[in-house]
Protein backbone atom coordinates (compact mmCIF):
# COMPACT_ATOMS: atom_id res chain seq x y z
CA UNK A 1 0.00 0.00 0.00
CA UNK A 2 1.25 3.79 -0.89
CA UNK A 3 -0.22 7.12 0.04
CA UNK A 4 -0.12 9.67 -2.25
CA UNK A 5 -0.58 13.37 -1.37
CA UNK A 6 -0.87 16.68 -3.65
CA UNK A 7 -2.11 20.58 -3.64
CA UNK A 8 -3.96 22.27 -6.17
CA UNK A 9 -3.63 25.93 -5.72
CA UNK A 10 -7.44 27.66 -5.37
CA UNK A 11 -6.71 31.14 -6.66
CA UNK A 12 -9.69 31.04 -9.15
CA UNK A 13 -12.24 29.77 -6.91
CA UNK A 14 -11.16 33.13 -4.14
CA UNK A 15 -11.01 35.66 -7.03
CA UNK A 16 -14.74 34.43 -8.34
CA UNK A 17 -15.87 34.69 -4.56
CA UNK A 18 -14.34 38.39 -4.55
CA UNK A 19 -15.38 39.41 -7.77
CA UNK A 20 -18.97 38.39 -6.34
CA UNK A 21 -18.52 40.48 -3.33
CA UNK A 22 -17.38 43.18 -5.08
CA UNK A 23 -20.44 43.07 -7.62
CA UNK A 24 -23.12 42.93 -4.50
CA UNK A 25 -21.28 45.70 -2.50
CA UNK A 26 -21.48 47.81 -5.95
CA UNK A 27 -24.84 46.74 -6.46
CA UNK A 28 -25.97 47.74 -3.16
CA UNK A 29 -23.92 51.26 -3.37
CA UNK A 30 -25.20 51.88 -6.86
CA UNK A 31 -28.60 51.27 -5.65
CA UNK A 32 -28.14 53.45 -2.66
CA UNK A 33 -27.55 55.95 -4.83
CA UNK A 34 -29.86 56.02 -6.99
CA UNK A 35 -32.28 55.75 -4.72
CA UNK A 36 -31.05 59.08 -2.70
CA UNK A 37 -30.83 60.83 -6.37
CA UNK A 38 -34.84 59.50 -6.64
CA UNK A 39 -35.66 61.04 -3.56
CA UNK A 40 -34.17 64.15 -3.92
CA UNK A 41 -35.58 64.87 -7.59
CA UNK A 42 -39.19 63.38 -5.93
CA UNK A 43 -38.53 66.31 -3.25
CA UNK A 44 -37.77 68.57 -5.83
CA UNK A 45 -39.65 68.19 -8.80
CA UNK A 46 -43.11 67.22 -7.03
CA UNK A 47 -43.45 66.83 -2.46
CA UNK A 48 -42.05 70.58 -3.12
CA UNK A 49 -44.62 72.20 -5.17
CA UNK A 50 -47.44 69.95 -3.86
CA UNK A 51 -46.35 71.81 -0.16
CA UNK A 52 -46.24 74.81 -2.01
CA UNK A 53 -49.63 74.71 -3.24
CA UNK A 54 -51.15 73.09 0.08
CA UNK A 55 -49.47 75.56 1.91
CA UNK A 56 -51.08 78.34 -0.36
CA UNK A 57 -54.67 76.76 0.32
CA UNK A 58 -54.10 76.94 3.98
CA UNK A 59 -53.03 80.40 3.96
CA UNK A 60 -56.78 81.11 1.97
CA UNK A 61 -58.45 79.27 4.23
CA UNK A 62 -57.06 81.16 7.12
CA UNK A 63 -57.38 84.80 5.50
CA UNK A 64 -60.12 84.30 3.24
CA UNK A 65 -58.34 86.56 0.57
CA UNK A 66 -57.80 84.66 -2.70
CA UNK A 67 -55.06 85.66 -3.82
CA UNK A 68 -53.27 83.28 -6.93
CA UNK A 69 -50.93 81.48 -6.31
CA UNK A 70 -47.42 82.80 -7.75
CA UNK A 71 -46.95 80.35 -10.89
CA UNK A 72 -44.07 78.77 -12.45
CA UNK A 73 -42.94 77.92 -16.19
CA UNK A 74 -43.60 74.18 -15.72
CA UNK A 75 -45.45 72.13 -18.40
CA UNK A 76 -45.93 68.75 -16.96
CA UNK A 77 -48.67 67.55 -14.30
CA UNK A 78 -47.45 69.91 -11.19
CA UNK A 79 -47.41 73.05 -13.58
CA UNK A 80 -50.77 71.65 -14.83
CA UNK A 81 -52.32 71.29 -10.95
CA UNK A 82 -51.19 75.42 -10.38
CA UNK A 83 -52.59 76.54 -13.27
CA UNK A 84 -56.07 75.15 -12.20
CA UNK A 85 -55.69 75.78 -9.09
CA UNK A 86 -55.11 79.39 -10.03
CA UNK A 87 -58.46 79.22 -12.96
CA UNK A 88 -59.94 77.92 -9.49
CA UNK A 89 -59.55 80.77 -7.20
CA UNK A 90 -60.00 83.16 -9.92
CA UNK A 91 -63.68 81.64 -10.73
CA UNK A 92 -64.10 81.66 -6.99
CA UNK A 93 -63.22 85.37 -6.45
CA UNK A 94 -65.57 86.40 -9.48
CA UNK A 95 -68.37 84.17 -7.76
CA UNK A 96 -67.76 86.12 -4.79
CA UNK A 97 -67.85 89.98 -6.83
CA UNK A 98 -71.04 88.58 -8.68
CA UNK A 99 -72.25 87.68 -5.21
CA UNK A 100 -71.64 90.86 -3.55
CA UNK A 101 -73.50 92.73 -6.53
CA UNK A 102 -76.52 90.36 -6.02
CA UNK A 103 -76.59 91.31 -2.81
CA UNK A 104 -76.20 95.02 -2.99
CA UNK A 105 -78.74 94.44 -6.67
CA UNK A 106 -81.07 92.96 -3.31
CA UNK A 107 -80.47 95.77 -1.10
CA UNK A 108 -81.33 98.34 -3.54
CA UNK A 109 -84.64 96.55 -4.48
CA UNK A 110 -85.37 97.42 -1.24
CA UNK A 111 -84.41 100.73 -0.75
CA UNK A 112 -87.80 102.23 -0.93
CA UNK A 113 -88.22 100.34 2.83
CA UNK A 114 -84.34 100.85 3.54
CA UNK A 115 -84.31 104.36 2.72
CA UNK A 116 -87.09 105.29 4.83
CA UNK A 117 -85.64 103.36 7.89
CA UNK A 118 -82.64 105.33 7.51
CA UNK A 119 -84.72 108.74 7.06
CA UNK A 120 -86.69 107.71 10.09
CA UNK A 121 -83.25 107.19 12.33
CA UNK A 122 -82.45 111.01 10.92
CA UNK A 123 -85.59 112.48 11.88
CA UNK A 124 -85.96 111.34 14.93
CA UNK A 125 -83.13 113.97 16.75
CA UNK A 126 -84.86 116.25 15.10
CA UNK A 127 -88.18 114.88 16.35
CA UNK A 128 -86.56 115.15 19.87
CA UNK A 129 -85.43 118.41 19.68
CA UNK A 130 -89.06 119.78 18.83
CA UNK A 131 -90.18 118.54 21.32
CA UNK A 132 -87.92 119.44 24.02
CA UNK A 133 -88.50 123.48 22.62
CA UNK A 134 -92.20 122.90 22.35
CA UNK A 135 -92.29 121.37 26.02
CA UNK A 136 -89.29 123.62 27.36
CA UNK A 137 -90.69 126.31 29.98
CA UNK A 138 -89.32 129.96 29.65
CA UNK A 139 -86.47 131.01 31.70
CA UNK A 140 -89.02 134.02 33.62
CA UNK A 141 -92.26 135.59 33.06
CA UNK A 142 -92.86 137.84 30.49
CA UNK A 143 -95.61 139.78 32.27
CA UNK A 144 -93.19 139.71 35.91
CA UNK A 145 -90.54 140.86 34.12
CA UNK A 146 -92.52 143.53 32.51
CA UNK A 147 -94.03 144.71 35.62
CA UNK A 148 -90.61 145.00 37.18
CA UNK A 149 -89.51 147.16 34.12
CA UNK A 150 -92.28 149.51 34.52
CA UNK A 151 -92.03 149.77 38.38
CA UNK A 152 -88.24 151.00 37.26
CA UNK A 153 -89.75 153.59 35.03
CA UNK A 154 -91.41 155.27 38.14
CA UNK A 155 -89.80 158.05 39.96
CA UNK A 156 -90.95 157.05 43.36
CA UNK A 157 -89.37 153.61 43.84
CA UNK A 158 -86.73 153.59 47.06
CA UNK A 159 -82.92 152.97 45.74
CA UNK A 160 -83.01 149.95 47.44
CA UNK A 161 -86.19 148.61 45.53
CA UNK A 162 -84.36 149.83 42.44
CA UNK A 163 -81.16 147.68 42.89
CA UNK A 164 -83.11 144.95 43.17
CA UNK A 165 -85.70 145.84 40.24
CA UNK A 166 -82.10 145.80 38.21
CA UNK A 167 -80.44 143.07 39.44
CA UNK A 168 -83.66 141.33 38.69
CA UNK A 169 -84.38 142.58 35.07
CA UNK A 170 -80.10 142.18 34.34
CA UNK A 171 -80.62 138.39 35.66
CA UNK A 172 -83.54 137.92 33.52
CA UNK A 173 -81.76 139.14 30.78
CA UNK A 174 -78.75 136.80 30.70
CA UNK A 175 -81.27 133.83 31.03
CA UNK A 176 -83.31 134.51 28.01
CA UNK A 177 -79.67 135.02 26.39
CA UNK A 178 -78.25 131.88 27.64
CA UNK A 179 -81.85 129.96 26.64
CA UNK A 180 -81.48 132.05 23.36
CA UNK A 181 -77.81 130.21 22.49
CA UNK A 182 -79.43 126.65 23.29
CA UNK A 183 -81.95 126.75 21.43
CA UNK A 184 -79.65 127.68 18.59
CA UNK A 185 -77.10 125.38 19.61
CA UNK A 186 -80.17 122.72 19.40
CA UNK A 187 -81.51 124.08 16.53
CA UNK A 188 -78.06 123.82 14.19
CA UNK A 189 -78.06 120.05 15.67
CA UNK A 190 -81.25 119.63 14.12
CA UNK A 191 -80.29 121.47 10.55
CA UNK A 192 -77.25 119.18 10.28
CA UNK A 193 -79.91 116.21 10.73
CA UNK A 194 -82.37 117.65 8.30
CA UNK A 195 -79.41 118.22 5.99
CA UNK A 196 -78.34 114.47 6.15
CA UNK A 197 -82.14 113.05 5.05
CA UNK A 198 -82.09 115.56 2.29
CA UNK A 199 -78.34 113.77 1.60
CA UNK A 200 -80.23 110.65 1.60
CA UNK A 201 -82.99 111.08 -0.36
CA UNK A 202 -80.95 113.28 -2.95
CA UNK A 203 -78.68 109.88 -3.50
CA UNK A 204 -81.45 107.64 -3.92
CA UNK A 205 -82.47 109.26 -7.13
CA UNK A 206 -78.74 109.27 -8.12
CA UNK A 207 -77.95 106.05 -9.93
CA UNK A 208 -80.14 103.86 -8.26
CA UNK A 209 -78.60 100.98 -10.31
CA UNK A 210 -75.22 101.97 -9.74
CA UNK A 211 -72.48 100.64 -7.65
CA UNK A 212 -71.67 103.33 -4.88
CA UNK A 213 -68.37 105.12 -6.28
CA UNK A 214 -65.31 105.21 -3.30
CA UNK A 215 -64.04 107.59 -2.01
CA UNK A 216 -61.30 108.72 1.19
CA UNK A 217 -63.65 109.08 4.14
CA UNK A 218 -62.54 110.35 7.24
CA UNK A 219 -64.50 107.99 9.21
CA UNK A 220 -63.78 109.15 12.76
CA UNK A 221 -65.34 112.82 11.42
CA UNK A 222 -68.48 110.40 10.00
CA UNK A 223 -68.46 109.01 13.64
CA UNK A 224 -68.34 112.10 16.09
CA UNK A 225 -70.96 113.53 13.26
CA UNK A 226 -73.08 110.46 14.68
CA UNK A 227 -72.66 110.40 18.01
CA UNK A 228 -74.04 114.03 18.24
CA UNK A 229 -77.32 113.09 16.30
CA UNK A 230 -77.47 109.46 18.25
CA UNK A 231 -77.31 111.64 22.03
CA UNK A 232 -80.78 112.80 21.30
CA UNK A 233 -82.35 109.34 21.69
CA UNK A 234 -84.70 109.65 24.51
CA UNK A 235 -84.96 106.89 27.10
CA UNK A 236 -81.08 107.12 28.82
CA UNK A 237 -77.80 109.18 28.65
CA UNK A 238 -74.98 107.39 26.06
CA UNK A 239 -71.60 108.41 26.88
CA UNK A 240 -69.43 107.97 23.41
CA UNK A 241 -65.75 107.23 22.83
CA UNK A 242 -63.39 107.55 19.59
CA UNK A 243 -60.36 108.13 18.85
CA UNK A 244 -59.20 111.45 18.12
CA UNK A 245 -57.39 112.22 15.31
CA UNK A 246 -58.59 111.54 11.25
CA UNK A 247 -58.68 107.95 10.18
CA UNK A 248 -59.36 107.43 6.64
CA UNK A 249 -61.19 104.63 4.88
CA UNK A 250 -61.92 103.78 1.18
CA UNK A 251 -65.85 104.22 1.28
CA UNK A 252 -69.20 106.19 -0.10
CA UNK A 253 -69.10 108.96 2.66
CA UNK A 254 -73.12 109.02 2.54
CA UNK A 255 -73.78 105.22 2.59
CA UNK A 256 -70.55 104.88 5.59
CA UNK A 257 -72.04 107.59 7.75
CA UNK A 258 -76.30 105.82 7.34
CA UNK A 259 -74.30 102.47 7.90
CA UNK A 260 -72.87 103.58 11.26
CA UNK A 261 -76.22 105.59 11.90
CA UNK A 262 -78.12 102.56 12.08
CA UNK A 263 -75.52 100.77 14.27
CA UNK A 264 -74.97 103.95 16.56
CA UNK A 265 -79.10 103.84 16.89
CA UNK A 266 -79.01 100.07 17.29
CA UNK A 267 -76.59 99.90 19.80
CA UNK A 268 -78.25 102.73 21.52
CA UNK A 269 -81.89 100.95 21.50
CA UNK A 270 -80.18 98.33 23.04
CA UNK A 271 -78.99 100.55 25.63
CA UNK A 272 -82.36 101.48 26.29
CA UNK A 273 -83.65 98.50 26.34
CA UNK A 274 -81.60 97.26 29.38
CA UNK A 275 -83.19 100.01 31.26
CA UNK A 276 -80.02 101.21 33.14
CA UNK A 277 -81.20 104.93 32.26
CA UNK A 278 -77.48 104.98 31.03
CA UNK A 279 -74.42 103.57 29.05
CA UNK A 280 -71.74 103.88 26.62
CA UNK A 281 -70.78 103.80 22.96
CA UNK A 282 -66.67 103.24 22.52
CA UNK A 283 -65.41 103.14 19.08
CA UNK A 284 -61.58 101.71 18.44
CA UNK A 285 -60.12 102.34 15.17
CA UNK A 286 -57.15 99.88 13.53
CA UNK A 287 -55.63 99.10 10.29
CA UNK A 288 -53.41 96.17 8.99
CA UNK A 289 -52.66 94.68 5.85
CA UNK A 290 -54.64 97.39 3.72
CA UNK A 291 -57.70 96.96 5.86
CA UNK A 292 -59.24 99.11 8.71
CA UNK A 293 -61.20 97.47 11.01
CA UNK A 294 -64.37 99.65 12.89
CA UNK A 295 -65.22 98.03 16.25
CA UNK A 296 -68.62 99.97 18.17
CA UNK A 297 -68.73 98.39 21.48
CA UNK A 298 -71.82 99.29 23.93
CA UNK A 299 -72.72 98.00 27.08
CA UNK A 300 -76.58 97.03 26.16
CA UNK A 301 -78.72 94.18 26.48
CA UNK A 302 -76.12 91.84 24.40
CA UNK A 303 -77.71 88.78 22.12
CA UNK A 304 -77.85 85.20 21.81
CA UNK A 305 -75.48 82.84 19.51
CA UNK A 306 -79.15 82.16 18.01
CA UNK A 307 -80.22 85.93 17.24
CA UNK A 308 -76.64 86.16 16.01
CA UNK A 309 -76.70 83.74 13.32
CA UNK A 310 -79.77 85.78 11.83
CA UNK A 311 -78.99 89.37 12.71
CA UNK A 312 -78.27 90.21 9.16
CA UNK A 313 -81.18 88.40 7.48
CA UNK A 314 -83.81 90.02 5.48
CA UNK A 315 -87.42 91.27 7.60
CA UNK A 316 -85.48 90.34 11.02
CA UNK A 317 -85.53 93.07 13.77
CA UNK A 318 -84.31 92.22 17.92
CA UNK A 319 -87.32 94.48 18.45
CA UNK A 320 -90.72 92.88 19.29
CA UNK A 321 -92.11 96.25 18.53
CA UNK A 322 -90.14 97.17 15.02
CA UNK A 323 -91.67 95.63 12.05
CA UNK A 324 -89.31 95.14 8.91
CA UNK A 325 -86.03 94.64 10.35
CA UNK A 326 -84.17 95.84 7.11
CA UNK A 327 -81.85 98.17 9.19
CA UNK A 328 -78.94 95.12 9.95
CA UNK A 329 -79.94 93.91 6.59
CA UNK A 330 -79.13 96.79 4.62
CA UNK A 331 -76.31 97.56 6.44
CA UNK A 332 -74.62 94.44 5.34
CA UNK A 333 -75.56 94.49 1.41
CA UNK A 334 -73.96 98.45 1.64
CA UNK A 335 -70.59 97.53 3.29
CA UNK A 336 -70.46 94.35 0.53
CA UNK A 337 -70.67 96.53 -2.15
CA UNK A 338 -68.34 99.10 -1.15
CA UNK A 339 -65.94 95.88 -0.71
CA UNK A 340 -66.20 95.27 3.17
CA UNK A 341 -67.37 93.33 5.74
CA UNK A 342 -69.83 93.39 8.52
CA UNK A 343 -70.66 91.57 11.40
CA UNK A 344 -72.10 91.61 15.25
CA UNK A 345 -70.46 89.56 18.21
CA UNK A 346 -72.10 89.11 21.26
CA UNK A 347 -70.83 87.68 24.19
CA UNK A 348 -74.45 86.85 25.69
CA UNK A 349 -77.77 88.26 27.32
CA UNK A 350 -76.67 91.44 29.12
CA UNK A 351 -73.26 91.58 28.00
CA UNK A 352 -73.28 94.00 25.60
CA UNK A 353 -72.73 93.58 21.48
CA UNK A 354 -69.83 94.99 19.06
CA UNK A 355 -70.62 95.65 15.41
CA UNK A 356 -67.41 94.79 13.63
CA UNK A 357 -66.92 96.97 10.50
CA UNK A 358 -63.98 96.38 7.83
CA UNK A 359 -63.21 98.71 4.85
CA UNK A 360 -60.30 99.10 2.31
CA UNK A 361 -57.47 101.20 4.03
CA UNK A 362 -56.99 104.64 1.11
CA UNK A 363 -53.70 103.97 -0.98
CA UNK A 364 -50.59 106.00 -0.10
CA UNK A 365 -50.80 109.13 -1.51
CA UNK A 366 -54.22 109.63 -2.23
CA UNK A 367 -56.51 112.00 -2.42
CA UNK A 368 -57.69 113.86 0.08
CA UNK A 369 -60.56 113.54 3.09
CA UNK A 370 -63.78 114.41 1.87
Amino acid sequence: MATIRFAVPSDATRLGRRVLVFAIAGSIVLLLFVLIVLRRLIAQLVLRPLLRIENHMRRVRASGSLTLLEEDERRDEIGSLGRNFNAMLQQLKDLREQIGVQSFDLGRSESAVAVMHNVRNALNPISTILSREIAQVPPIDRATLARAIEELARGDVSDERRAKLAAFVSAAIDADATNRESTRHELSIGREAMGHVLEIIGQQQQGVHERPALEICDVTAIIARNATIVRYLDGASIAFGFPAGPKLVMANRLILSQVIGNLFANAAESIVARGTGSGSIVTAIEQVDGRVTIEIRDDGEGITPEVAATLFHRGFSTRAHKSGGLGLHWCANSVNAMQGSLRLESEGPGQGAVAILTLLAPDAGGADAS
